[in-house]
């Protein structure tokens, strides 16, 4: 599955399931610009690509400010002169009974999860109209299908990529825009660590995660990355507006 030339912007591709769809797509041909909130981040993934013979740019944004958003796919038209793929990809969480979630904390949720993915589209959108069509991922969850406590601001947000992505795909298909999302299920990244870590025993914590997959381990990021590197191809033809689930099985039972 080669993506030869193809330019693809990745948000999030500082760590985790963006890093390592940034090294995978670039393994397969493609140009990437590596997005990340983090600079330095961007920057390490940009080096290490291009150490292993790619083409990459790594640029800091913050997905939540549109016209960050709009300059890093601006950036990627002046360097490469198109944008064929847009992985909408980056996300935080917060984990809290609804209770106790601050408005600030629903802000932020919904300022990177949800807008960062609308800004993302509606601005990919404008440049693939330009050139005649493109391919768009966004990341949602499997938490936007099943509910899990102490997740609701992240679930609603997930939720609404989902409705988000469903919407987009039925809009813009017949002008040849694809649009998709991957459900990841717990995926081995510095996010989930942190959320381990934010228990008494984070042992414990991860053995209480893995114990809820049929599959009997955390997801690796390039299990996920193989899943949107299908998406971004041409084997992809005929996805539009699908949510496809990578959750080794946990959404099943």
């Amino acid at each position: 599955m080669r993506l030869d030339g193809k330019v693809s912007l990745i948000t999030g591709a500082g760590s985790g399931i963006g890093r390592a769809t940034a090294n995978c797509f670039a393994q397969e041909g493609a140009i990437v610009v590596a997005v990340d909130v983090n600079a330095d981040a961007a920057q390490a993934t940009e080096e290490a690509i291009e150490m292993a013979g790619g083409q990459c740019l790594g640029l800091g944004a913050d997905v939540s400010d549109e016209e960050q958003v709009i300059g890093a796919i601006a950036a990627t038209v002046k360097n490469f002169g198109r944008l064929d793929i847009l992985f909408n990809n980056a996300g935080i969480s917060v984990i809290k009974p609804i209770t106790e979630t601050t408005e600030a904390d629903l802000d932020k949720l919904l300022g990177v999860n949800l807008k960062g993915v609308f800004f993302g589209c509606k601005h990919g959108i404008v440049q693939m109209l330009t050139q005649g069509g493109g391919i768009i991922i966004n990341t949602a969850s499997e938490l936007g299908i099943v509910g899990q406590p102490l997740y609701s601001g992240y679930s609603a947000t997930k939720g609404g990529v989902l409705a988000l992505t469903r919407t987009l795909a039925a809009e813009w298909s017949a002008q040849n825009i694809r649009i998709n999302a991957i459900c990841p299920g717990p995926t081995d990244t510095p996010m989930i660590r942190a959320e381990f870590n934010l228990s008494d025993d984070p042992v414990a914590e991860e053995k209480a995660a893995v114990s809820t997959i049929p599959a009997g381990h955390l997801g690796k990021p390039e299990d996920i990355a193989r899943v949107a590197l299908f998406l971004a191809t041409s084997d992809a033809d005929f996805v539009h507006g699908a949510a496809i689930v990578a959750d080794g099985g946990k959404t099943i039972r």
